[in-house]
């Protein structure tokens, strides 16, 4: 979720980078929250 975004991205400075376009969907459990998730994202920090 958005929420989730603007949480890590206070707590870490990281920000998405990647929603692979290519990826098929599949269950999975949100590293942050422990929500569950049907997409895999990719966190980085900018320098």
């Amino acid at each position: 979720t958005i929420e989730t975004e603007d949480k890590i991205k206070e707590i870490t400075k990281a920000t998405i980078r990647c929603i692979p376009l290519d990826s098929e969907n599949e269950e999975g459990m949100c590293v942050f929250s422990g929500n569950k998730s049907s997409k895999r994202v990719l966190f980085a920090k900018a320098y």
